[in-house]
């Protein structure tokens, strides 16, 4: 997965995120991260797109995200349909620390 990351703006891209269960779960994370978000995705390019007031998002207090996100990295790298649950499990693990991280 691709990840760009500049205030105010991110963005994700992977194939992965063609499959609907995937795209609809991380877009909830986007969203609980940033509400004001205006977010868009691309199926040419397989692209969430979130632009957001930057001084609105810490990227500071979402570091504890990055080892959820490390770990679900090589099953969406090499997705095959019976990687899914996994994938979405760990989607919903950012998602509960992301709750958490956002009281």
């Amino acid at each position: 997965m691709q990840y760009n990351y500049f205030p105010g703006r991110l963005r994700f891209r992977d194939p992965v995120l063609r499959d609907t269960d995937i795209r609809k779960a991380a877009l909830e994370v986007v969203n609980l991260i940033c509400p004001k978000a205006e977010v868009t995705y691309k199926e040419t390019t397989a692209s969430i797109l979130a632009i957001y007031p930057p001084e609105i998002v810490n990227p500071e207090k979402l570091q504890p995200l990055l080892p959820l996100l490390l770990k679900i990295e090589p099953k969406i790298r090499f997705y095959t349909p019976n990687k899914k649950p996994d994938i979405l499990g760990g989607i919903a693990e950012i998602k509960a620390a992301v709750e958490k991280i956002m009281k």
